[in-house]
């Protein structure tokens, strides 16, 4: 079978990749999320050879191969997130740093759950609560280590996902680097040999370097497995041959070398900040919230749990991103004060907060990059703060940025100074070089009284009326808040355009206006609308909730219908959104609003009713 070739022919006749949200594969399907189920040409699939079946249901398109699965999906053109692959197209080391930051993005969640509870620890520490001898100290201590003891398992997984052979055998591999049993036999009198060569005594708990060369290599060796084995006997000889082959290399050879590169990266960087460690960290204060506005930040996780497994702490990329937070905020600050459009106010405050917290995603898209001015500042702020962080040999224990751990660095006082320090000179720019045209709609303050906004067809002309272009309407009765104050980073930030989010307290979504349908979505959840005068709205119900894949939702209108402002559009049952534990915030957003002059909401924590105005786009 020419896997290369019925991949190429499966990606064409599913609407190749721009319909391709989603792909991934179980034991005998390739399991496709498409944007829109009726562009996949059903039959032509079907009549593929190789193809021995079509199932479509739950949200998903599922082309059934048999055993050969996996290398029909090796060869998909398609990256996970469902975008076409230009890898090829990218510098070796673009491709290296999109690996790296691919491998280690989904691990971030159970990262950052395990430093903040080591923060929640010390906190309750240092005010006395517990005591590190308490039996929930020692308990919770023990559970904030497990997402960093196991790592190489978490790591295991997400390498092979990336590398497109099965995760559970990148976990596999990552539990032989840490099973206690195998670190017992290590450590002890004399040691143990493998086929008759000594093993080396390693510690890998932590460790990166080791699981993410192996599994790479073992992915070779997979795919070797999978070309020359018969299908009747790969499902269960593949990952057999796979983890005989690859075990030596990785106990010998590959384990032992990644520790040891892992060591000499963290005693260059260790040697950089004794050296030059003003300078060091100067660096990463000035230049921290650029590296997340590219996403390269997560390039240098690895570098940080080496760094914290070798010494037990971070004087370089921690720090230097509590700077970066610490700039975030006052510039989010200063422009709250400064702004006089009420949204872009809310905005602005609620940024600040999150980026003290820890989170400058919001602050960073929704206020600094729409301002621009203030990156200087951002880039000055921090670089003084790394200064003076570099010289007061400042460093911490823990993996996240955020003033929540603050009490955890080595020196508080000069933790708090160096911080301070960011944050005025951050503040005092955008204070003072900002100016009102930098803002949206100039900062002019924009009327947010409905009883001054009429619907176009008003004939009267105020001059209030007169800058009103286009009215939209409530699409369902409820409680009305910022979209700011949402828990969808997405929507909060605004990177989807402005607009506003009800709370609900009724289960239909109608049309805010008369226009036609542009998009809608697999699982019924959200639809994407557009008024007869321009307006593309996207109406979103809940948060993760694709997750439920169509369960509790239903659609009334198909992509392309016409409809009329108030005509059901989609039902929801909230019930069955909590019952999966997902919250059912309604969030309406002017997808297009770079289109316009600004986008304002004419309510905001108060109650509306269908049909009530809601936005006033400009």
């Amino acid at each position: 079978m020419d896997y290369k070739q019925l991949a190429n022919d499966i990606y064409e006749k599913v609407g190749g990749g721009k319909n391709i949200q989603h792909v991934t594969h179980c034991a005998t399907r390739l399991r496709f999320t498409l944007a829109d189920d009726k562009k996949a040409d059903s039959e032509g699939i079907k009549q593929l050879k190789g193809v021995t079946g079509l199932v479509q249901g739950n949200g998903q398109y599922q082309v059934i191969i048999g055993p050969d699965v996996s290398s029909v999906y090796a060869q998909l053109p398609v990256t996970e997130n469902g975008a076409e692959d230009a890898s090829n197209d990218n510098s070796v080391i673009s491709r290296l740093l999109d690996f790296i930051a691919g491998c280690f993005t989904p691990m971030i969640a159970i990262i950052a759950a395990g430093g903040m509870l080591q923060v929640v620890l010390s906190l309750l520490e240092l005010s006395g609560i517990l005591a590190a001898t308490d039996d929930t100290y020692l308990v919770l201590y023990q559970v904030s280590q497990a997402a960093f003891f196991f790592i190489p398992i978490y790591l295991g997984n997400s390498v092979a996902k990336r590398l497109k052979i099965d995760p559970f055998l990148g976990s596999y591999v990552g539990g032989i680097f840490v099973m206690p049993g195998l670190t017992t036999l290590l450590s002890q009198e004399g040691g143990i040999t493998l086929f008759g060569l000594t093993v080396p005594n390693v510690s890998y708990n932590a460790s990166v370097l080791p699981v993410l060369l192996t599994v790479w290599l073992m992915s070779y060796v997979y795919r070797f497995a999978d070309r020359i084995l018969p299908n009747s006997v790969k499902f269960i000889l593949r990952p057999l041959i796979a983890i005989i082959v690859i075990t030596p290399f990785a106990l010998l050879l590959i384990g032992p070398l990644g520790v040891t590169i892992g060591n000499y990266v963290s005693q260059f960087l260790n040697y950089l900040t004794n050296n030059f460690g003003p300078l060091a960290v100067l660096f990463m204060g000035a230049f921290a919230q650029l590296l997340v506005m590219t996403g390269m930040h997560t390039t240098l996780t690895p570098i940080l749990l080496t760094s914290l497994a070798t010494y037990g702490y971070d004087d370089l990329i921690v720090p230097g991103m509590l700077l970066g937070l610490a700039a975030e905020a006052a510039i989010c600050l200063a422009a709250g004060i400064k702004a006089n459009d009420a949204e872009f106010k809310q905005v602005s405050f609620s940024s600040a907060i999150t980026a003290l917290m820890g989170v400058s995603e919001p602050a960073l898209y929704g206020v600094t990059l729409r301002l621009k001015k203030p990156i200087v500042g951002m880039i000055l702020g921090g670089a003084v703060g790394g200064l003076y962080f570099g010289l007061m040999k400042i460093n911490t224990p823990v993996v996240i940025a955020s003033f929540v751990a603050l009490p955890s660095y080595s020196n508080v006082l000069h933790a708090t100074i160096g911080s301070l320090i960011t944050f005025v000179i951050a503040f005092a720019y955008t204070w003072f070089v900002v100016k009102d045209s930098d803002f949206p709609n100039n900062n002019v303050a924009t009327v947010t009284e409905t009883a001054d906004v009429e619907a176009p067809a008003a004939t009267e002309t105020t001059e209030e009326q007169t800058v009103v272009e286009k009215i939209v309407l409530a699409p369902l009765q409820g409680m009305v808040i910022p979209l700011a104050e949402t828990n969808d980073q997405a929507f909060a930030s605004l990177a989807l355009g402005k607009g506003a989010a009800v709370k609900p307290q009724d289960d239909t979504i109608a049309a805010p206006f008369s226009g036609k349908v542009s998009a809608v979505f697999p699982g019924n959840h959200a639809i994407g609308i557009t008024s007869d005068s321009g307006i593309e709205l996207l109406i979103h119900i809940g948060i993760d909730t694709v997750n439920m894949q169509g369960d509790g939702f239903t659609r009334q209108v198909n992509d392309g219908d016409t409809f009329s402002a108030g005509q059901a559009l989609l039902h929801f049952d909230s019930a069955k959104i909590a019952a999966a534990g997902y919250e059912d915030t309604v969030m309406i957003t002017v997808t297009n609003t770079m289109n316009f002059l600004d986008v304002v909401a004419l309510a905001a924590h108060q109650e509306v009713q269908a049909g009530d105005q809601l936005l006033a786009v400009f």
